[in-house]
Order: structure tokens, then C-alpha cells, then sequence
């Protein structure tokens, strides 16, 4: 998925909010799960997680 420079810094300071919570700062793909998990009213180890490796640019 691709985000404007805008999304990316919300999706951080989100990143940086949930970090408070436990130990560790989630990943931005954690979080659009969690985000996605809201809006669809699921729990978010019914999404799963998708295992592709991005591809790299050279």
C-alpha cells in the first residue's frame, strides 16, 4: 500500500503512541492491521499476515 509523506508521519506518531502500551514500536503494517481490524469489526489474528518479501529496488 502506498501512503503520502503526510499518512506516513500520522501512521508514526501512532506507531509512537502504541509503543507506550507495550515493549516494543509496532511496525506501520501492524498498524494499518489493527486500523483494518477496527473499521472491519474483526480481531486482528483473523487477518493474518501476508508472508510475500517486498520487492527490492536497485
Amino acid at each position: 500500500m502506498r501512503i503520502s509523506p503526510q499518512g506516513a508521519k500520522l501512521i508514526d506518531k501512532k506507531r509512537i503512541e502504541l509503543s507506550k502500551q507495550g515493549a516494543t514500536i509496532p511496525s506501520r503494517s501492524d498498524v494499518l492491521r489493527f486500523a483494518l481490524a477496527a473499521y472491519l469489526g474483526v480481531d486482528v489474528s483473523e487477518l493474518g499476515v501476508d508472508g510475500r518479501q517486498t520487492a527490492r529496488r536497485q
